[in-house]
């Protein structure tokens, strides 16, 4: 497994080859990573492996070239082995990962500059420089869908453009995120009744504060909910930036009902959304999101835009939960409906959510993901 950011469960980048990594080699295979630590043993901040990925890059062609002859199949990230097998000196199976397809990001690069034009000179230097490195990135990452011998992607979006635009359809297949079996238990477990929930009237969020996550979309969803709700109490889990920083982005007090916790782990999640009532996801883009997956799992109705990944899983409810991107209204009357539920009707609906998510698992997705890998490799 190859990859330029930490190996930490804690990142949804890194998560995906980590969970997977753990199901293969309890299928009896032997798994390595070659992450960003590897690459560089003495740095500190994590934050740099997207400015180095170029950097990383070399470090793992220099790795791969080192160690091809002990590995039969190499999983990357795309862009990080933007080389032929040739250049490598490897035989066996090179796949290139997406959690999150560079072009469609790129796109949404594009729509923020226009939607949302920073106002400060320092940002807009800061955008300047990570628009200069993304021209790069890009290319490597094209470059390494180009040489691999196949394609692993988060959702069928993604499949059709690589098909449609990149004409890499016959090598490109589609292996969804998933929960493990101990993790899906472990949400079940902390479900209360409807009763609890919808008394409770909270309305749970995770992710990063930024743009791409809904930032921008945030103040006047809250302002529309409470408008209609006015006891309901909003949880933003993950933000990585202060509660002061995050109230003040939205030009809000603590006191309105806001909770918001900037780092947890892995493990302290199921009793954080334990109480919640609705799960909201006003992200633009997401490979999958594994946000949606972990409120579906725990039980909760979860709002979100109708874009690639979310629709994987919110496309299997015959209720309508999706609205388009940038529909704060839309969104807002959603998280209403489903706070103003019946007890019974939102008893049903939390079980489908649990249902939904036990589509997703793991263990199910490693073998076939490697049922596909193998068929390849016996070709080779």
């Amino acid at each position: 497994m190859v990859l330029h950011m930490p190996w930490n469960r804690n990142l949804g980048g890194s998560r995906v080859q980590l969970e997977l990594a753990d199901e293969f080699q309890a299928m009896g295979h032997e798994v390595e990573k070659f992450d960003y630590y590897d690459a560089f043993p003495k740095t500190i901040s994590s934050l740099l492996g997207k400015i180095y990925r170029s950097s990383f890059s070399a470090k793992a062609k220099a790795f791969v070239q080192a160690n091809a002859h002990r590995f039969d199949i190499i999983d990357a990230h795309q862009g990080n082995l933007p080389f032929s097998k040739e250049e490598l000196g490897f035989k066996g199976l090179l796949v290139a990962r997406s959690v999150g397809l560079y072009a469609f990001y790129d796109e949404f690069a594009h729509l923020e500059k226009t939607k949302w034009p920073p106002k400060k000179k320092r940002t807009r230097i800061k955008n300047w420089l990570h628009s200069w490195r993304s021209k790069k990135g890009n290319y490597e990452c094209l470059r390494s869908l180009q040489t691999c011998d196949l394609i692993n992607l988060p959702n069928h979006d993604e499949l059709a453009y690589a098909g449609d635009v990149l004409g890499l359809g016959e090598k490109s297949f589609v292996f969804p995120f998933g929960l493990s079996p101990q993790r899906q238990q472990a949400f079940a477990e902390v479900i209360q009744p409807a009763g609890v929930r919808l008394n409770n009237k909270q309305v749970v969020f995770i992710g990063t504060w930024g743009t791409r996550k809904g930032s921008r979309d945030w103040a006047e969803i809250i302002k529309s909910v409470k408008a209609k709700v006015c006891d309901v109490r909003f949880l933003f889990l993950g933000s990585g930036f202060s509660a002061k920083f995050v109230l003040e982005d939205l030009n809000l007090t603590a006191n309105e009902g806001i909770e918001i916790i900037p780092q947890f782990t892995s493990d302290e999640l199921p009793n954080f959304l334990s109480g919640a009532t609705v799960g909201a996801f006003p992200s633009y883009i997401e490979g999958f999101g594994f946000a949606v997956l972990e409120k579906l799992a725990c039980g909760l109705p979860t709002v979100a835009y109708d874009v690639p990944g979310p629709r994987e899983m919110l496309g299997n409810f015959e209720e309508n939960f999706m609205v388009v991107p940038g529909d704060r209204e839309g969104f807002s009357n959603q998280i209403v409906k489903l706070l103003t539920l019946e007890a019974s009707k939102y008893s049903r609906l939390s079980q489908r959510c649990v249902e939904v998510a036990q589509m997703f698992c793991w263990r199910k997705i490693a073998q076939d993901t490697l049922k596909v890998y193998i068929d390849f490799w016996e070709r080779l």
